[in-house]
This record gives structure tokens, C-alpha cells and sequence, in this order.
């Protein structure tokens, strides 16, 4: 199974790994992939999905609303 996100498709990024005496080497950088289910019609969907996807997901369902 690949680490992408099902809904906007981030995935693995290449970089360096820099130290203190600016060596670099290289190395990877994978998403921070959560499993969420949902209710569709009926039936149970389990994707995985990033954690700035999860954010907006609750934002636009109302859960993130803020008040003062």
C-alpha cells in the first residue's frame, strides 16, 4: 500500500538530511497518513487520508467552527 492521501494525492517528497558541519545526505519525507471511516448511503468507506485533509474535513462539516 502506498502513502498517499485519497483525497489530494500528497505523497512522498525527496530532500537532504543537513548536519551541524553541512553534510548532506539524502533521505525521504513521507505524509502524515490517518485511516478515517465514513458513512456513505449505508455503507462503511475507510480511506486514508492526510492530516490537512482531516482538518478541513471537520472544518466544513462544522466542528471547527470557532466562537469568541
Amino acid at each position: 500500500m502506498s502513502r498517499v492521501c485519497d483525497l489530494c494525492g500528497k505523497g512522498k517528497m525527496r530532500g537532504n538530511t543537513v548536519s551541524h558541519s553541512n553534510r548532506k545526505a539524502p533521505c525521504h519525507y513521507v505524509p502524515n497518513l490517518q485511516k478515517e471511516t465514513f458513512d456513505v448511503g449505508g455503507n462503511k468507506m475507510s480511506i486514508r487520508i492526510c492530516t490537512k485533509c482531516k482538518k478541513t474535513l471537520n472544518y466544513k462539516q462544522g466542528s471547527g467552527s470557532q466562537e469568541s
